[in-house]
């Protein structure tokens, strides 16, 4: 397995060798790259050189080669699959938050996306709301196309009960929180504590005391500093532990390929506030799930906060009662069997040890 990330400054590239980890050989793959895309097609092409010479220099040839995104990694491992022949399979992941720039704003990558979509054997949708923007640029193709959601840690069909406390809360990492909507949420909030003073918001996640002074001016210049509390980072345990008692998760994002937060705030078995179409708007038809919202829109916001408020028990309900049905659409041995399914049809040899 290769990670790969990128630099503009050509001085902090590095290509590791992590040695054996779990049976499953490592390397870390800091690239060059321009910001912006600029020669985006060249850097991906001169990292897939990279690796095949790796490969070959120990004689490797990889049975499949599963690109992490498809308008960026993507170029790579078509470069890879084309490289190494027809024995080697391809798979993709399509993100929706990563590609859309990508498929809206490089007209002439267009022609490459379709050649990277037909020389794939499964293509991979983790943002179930991009899909129509795909279909705009690159030919569907059901027979090789699905769904592959993010897998949470606190999944379960039997969802928790819990008494919910007047207070709101949002989960993000404050070095992100303009991209994650929390001015906006801020201002909504202001504007929904005007007719409901008693009702709090907390805001859960990591940031360094720069961006934790921005937050606090923030809630301070709105006149929030009695409502709102800024807890920090949590860890994985003692934020499931908390999820329940909140009336709802509020995260207006503006672009999220998935949102694991709102998979997990269900799975606690409380609703959401959610972005139309980024996250995971797709994946919740038939779920009385929460309140969807326009990015940006601080109006609306107020309204969905009101609504949550209003109407927190019988949404608690309708979560429960579909507790199942969450658990079939995203319980992880489903999701990792159903990935193993696709490997051994493929490459059956492999006994799914083997994808690169």
């Amino acid at each position: 397995m290769i990670s790969l990330s990128r630099t503009a400054l050509p001085w902090k590239t590095h290509f590791h060798d992590c040695g054996e980890v779990e049976g499953v050989r490592l390397f870390a793959y800091r690239h060059f790259g321009l910001p912006l895309g600029i020669g985006l097609a060249f850097a991906m092409r001169s990292v897939a050189r990279k690796i095949a010479t790796t490969l070959k220099t120990r004689d490797w040839k990889p049975h499949i080669v599963h690109a992490h995104k498809f308008a960026f990694e993507g170029i790579t491992g078509l470069w890879l699959a084309e490289h190494f022949g027809p024995g080697t399979r391809f798979f993709v992941s399509v993100r929706g938050e990563s590609e859309r720039k990508v498929f809206m704003y490089k007209p002439s990558y267009r022609s490459l996306l379709r050649r990277i979509a037909e020389r794939a054997d499964m293509i991979y949708h983790v943002s179930a709301w991009f899909r129509p923007l795909y279909s705009r640029y690159v030919p569907e193709q059901p027979h090789k196309e699905r769904l592959l959601p993010n897998i949470v840690g606190n999944p379960r069909a039997i969802l928790p009960a819990a008494p919910a406390e007047r207070r709101f809360v949002t989960v993000l990492h404050l070095d992100l929180r303009k991209r994650k909507g929390l001015l906006d949420l801020l201002k909504g909030f202001a504007d929904f504590v005007r007719s409901n003073p008693d009702v709090g918001l907390d805001i859960i996640g990591p940031g360094d005391a720069h961006h934790t002074a921005a937050v606090t001016r923030q809630i301070n210049r709105l006149g929030l500093s009695s409502n709102v509390r800024l807890l920090g980072a949590m860890d994985e345990e003692t934020l499931f532990a908390h999820l329940p008692r909140y009336l709802a998760l509020a995260l207006p994002s503006h672009q999220e390929t998935f949102g694991m937060v709102y998979l997990e705030a269900l799975f606690a078995g409380i609703p959401i506030l959610y972005t139309k179409g980024t996250g995971i708007d797709g994946y919740l038809d038939g779920i009385h799930a929460g309140v969807g919202v326009r990015a940006g829109d601080t109006a609306e916001i107020s309204a969905a906060l009101d609504e949550l408020l209003r109407d927190n028990d019988a949404f608690r309900r309708a979560i429960r009662q579909s507790g199942e049905l969450l658990y079939a659409r995203f319980d992880p041995r489903s999701i990792i069997d159903g990935y193993r399914k696709d490997i051994e049809r493929f490459c059956p040899d492999t006994q799914s040890r083997n994808a690169a």
